[in-house]
């Protein structure tokens, strides 16, 4: 729709609530850290563009967010309720699949945790694991990527989210050297 001409305000899928646009959203969070009415604003532009379910249009704010959060260093512990906070009013689906997190905080089952969580294809259930991910393995990004990227469901993308929140968390140092050398498009991807 978008290469046909169709204005972003109306390309968008109306019921569409996939993390797509949760998953591209991470260079809004860092370009937009300092300024949160502007992240709010751009992460729902770019959302908004591909999918235009509330749930989703709440995941691709949060996505964005939980990158800013990172980079001020907040602890993951304190990311279900800020993101919570910040996508207030927005979608009732995205604040329940959050609230999920919360119930399995004390589970020693992760399979039961992620089962109860969801599988990550709608934006609300991707960006919930994302925040698991992160809460089980606060200081590995090894350990919380790859978790994230053993799902079920939407794993690819779901390690996506964890990845760049892991990395604004921890800085490219935690990235191990191998992870980076194979990279596609490295020098792009830097420069």
């Amino acid at each position: 729709k978008l290469e046909n001409g169709i204005s972003w305000r109306e390309a968008g899928i109306k019921e569409s609530k996939g993390c797509g646009s949760a998953m591209r959203n991470a260079p809004i969070g860092y370009l937009y850290q300092h300024d949160e009415n502007h992240l709010r604003q751009i992460a729902h532009a770019t959302g908004f563009a591909t999918h235009q379910h509330a749930a989703a249009d709440a995941a691709s704010i949060a996505a964005a967010y939980l990158i800013k959060l990172a980079l001020d260093d907040v602890h993951p512990k304190d990311f279900s309720k800020l993101v919570m906070e910040f996508c207030d009013g927005i979608s009732d689906e995205f604040d329940l699949a959050i609230l999920r997190v919360n119930h399995t905080l004390g589970w020693a089952n992760t399979d039961a945790a992620i089962k109860h969580i969801g599988e990550g294809w709608v934006g609300e259930e991707a960006i919930a694991l994302a925040i698991y991910c992160c809460l089980k393995h606060p200081d590995n990004y090894v350990a919380a990527v790859r978790l994230g990227a053993n799902i079920e469901g939407d794993s690819d993308s779901v390690a996506c989210i964890v990845g760049g929140i892991m990395g604004a968390r921890l800085g490219l140092d935690s990235i191990p050297k191998e992870w980076l050398a194979r990279l596609e498009r490295r020098e792009e991807i830097e420069n």
